[in-house]
Order: C-alpha cells, then sequence, then structure tokens
C-alpha cells in the first residue's frame, strides 16, 4: 500500500467471514458488507459503525477496530482499501470529529432501523445513530469528499469508489488488536437485555429529532 502522508483518508472496504456478514452479502449482491475508515494504510487501527461484540448481532454503535474483527484462527476478512485525497485540513476536521466521537463512545448507537431498509434504498435519520455506510459517508462529507450520490450498502459505496483502491486481498497480518472484550462470550439473556434497551433508546433518538426538526424555525 502507499505510505501515509497526512492528506489521505483511507476507507476499508471488508466481507467479514461472519454469518451476519454472509447475510447482508445476500441481500446487497456483493462482495463487501462492512466499511470502515483508517489514517494509515497498513490499518493498526479503524473506526466504523458495528456490533460491540461478536456475539451481540443487534447491539451495535461506534467502534475502535482491529484484527479482533478481522482476522480470527484462520479465517481472515477479504478487503479493498480506498485512498482519499481529503488534504491536511479534511483529515484534521475528520480526526478531530473521531476524537470526540471517541470521547463520548457511549452517546452513539448503530442505526438498526436504517440498516433494515438498505434492501429497499432508504434511510431512517435517528440522532446519534449511523450504520456503517453513514458514518463513511458524513465523514467523507466532513473531509470535503461527499460521495457522488445517496449510498446505502458498502458494496454501492465500494463501486462509486473503486477507481481510488490501492490494495485488495485479505485484512493484513500482523496488526494489533485494540478491542480485547470483542469476543467475549456473552449470555443470551444479557446480549437480548442489550438489544432490546438500545432499540428502545434508538426509538427515543429517533422521536426527539423529529420533535427537534419540527420545533426548528423556518427558513426565511
Amino acid at each position: 500500500m502507499a505510505e501515509e502522508n497526512g492528506t489521505r483518508l483511507y476507507i476499508v472496504f471488508s466481507g467479514t467471514p461472519y454469518k451476519m456478514g454472509r447475510f447482508i452479502r445476500f441481500f446487497t449482491h456483493g462482495e463487501f458488507n462492512h466499511v470502515s475508515l483508517a489514517f494509515d494504510p497498513s490499518l493498526p487501527e479503524l473506526f466504523s459503525f458495528a456490533r460491540l461484540q461478536l456475539e451481540t448481532p443487534f447491539c451495535g454503535g461506534f467502534v475502535h477496530e482491529g484484527a479482533e474483527r478481522y482476522r480470527m484462527k484462520k479465517r481472515a476478512a477479504k478487503i479493498a482499501v480506498c485512498a482519499v485525497d481529503a488534504g491536511r485540513e479534511g483529515v484534521a476536521r475528520v480526526r478531530e470529529r473521531i476524537g470526540h466521537m471517541r470521547a463520548e463512545q457511549d452517546r452513539y448507537l448503530y442505526n438498526m432501523l436504517s440498516a433494515a431498509l438498505v434492501p429497499c434504498k432508504k434511510k431512517v435519520a435517528v440522532r446519534d445513530a449511523y450504520t456503517c455506510v453513514e458514518f463513511i459517508a458524513e465523514m467523507l462529507t466532513l473531509a470535503g469528499c461527499p460521495p457522488r450520490k445517496p449510498v446505502y450498502s458498502a458494496e454501492q459505496l465500494y463501486r462509486l469508489m473503486k477507481e481510488q483502491e490501492i490494495f485488495r486481498g485479505e485484512f493484513p497480518e500482523g496488526t494489533p488488536t485494540v478491542d480485547e472484550t470483542y469476543t467475549e462470550h456473552v449470555p443470551f439473556f444479557r446480549g437480548l437485555r442489550l438489544s432490546v434497551k438500545q432499540f428502545r433508546r434508538m426509538l427515543k433518538n429517533r422521536v426527539r429529532r423529529r420533535e427537534k426538526k419540527k420545533a426548528a424555525p423556518p427558513h426565511a
């Protein structure tokens, strides 16, 4: 891969080797079911929205990712990395935003409503909630490099960016683990309670966003 120069963002598309990933790829008819952001092409750490732990597929949010999500035992995710020339200012804006999100990680939720509607090419706006694609689209927009048209799935975004691809293959060996809790066992009923709790939070955030929008003064 190209060397990191401080002016690029690296968008990492992945086909994860798990049941949920295969399920998503079945409906989106493509190679990739997930997308993340990195600041270094060697991929020591990535950022996205996804499940919080392997055994909680319906409980997710903002995640700091490492090898634990892409290389497990003999399985490795197939990835494609696209480089985006965002300039130093664009990269700095995204770094600042990521820093704020890491500092308030518990605030953010995975947008299960939008995820469920991906096959229909629809979105549901929820305050502080994103799918991985919504998150990456927002970061690209913040960097001054927005997608050319609305995107709903990782595969669709990849097709818009494939000319910027700089690497394709397995997720690289030797990358560090950044979240030791990802593969910890989660008892079924605990996972169920967490998922229900998060879904309730998401519905409340959806209602609050709509109320805030209605209360906003009309444009002059």
